[in-house]
C-alpha cells in the first residue's frame, strides 16, 4: 500500500498482542486478505501473516495451505517480488 504506514494489533490465541504493519490487501476467489509483517521481529528472515478479512471486516485466521500459498503468490506478483 502506498497510503502510508497502517498498522494493526493483532491478539493471539494466548492473550498477547502483535503490532504489525498492514503490507498489503489482496483480493483473490472473491474475498478479501490482509499481508501483515510484525514490526518487531528481530529474525533474520521474518515471517508476513495472511488473514482472511470477515464479512464484518475483522481478520481472521484460515487453515488452508494451498489458498494461503495463492494468496502470498498474488500479494508477490502485485509488488514485483519474485517467489
Amino acid at each position: 500500500m502506498n497510503d502510508g504506514d497502517f498498522t494493526v494489533l493483532l491478539t493471539d490465541e494466548e492473550g498477547s498482542e502483535i503490532e504489525c504493519e498492514l503490507l498489503d490487501r489482496i483480493e483473490l476467489e472473491g474475498r478479501m486478505f490482509s499481508v501483515l509483517l510484525p514490526i518487531d521481529d528481530d529474525s533474520s528472515e521474518p515471517e508476513a501473516i495472511i488473514l482472511l478479512e470477515n464479512e464484518e471486516g475483522e481478520l481472521e485466521g484460515f487453515d488452508d495451505a494451498e489458498l494461503l500459498d495463492r494468496v502470498f503468490a498474488a500479494f508477490l506478483e502485485k509488488n514485483g517480488f519474485d517467489k
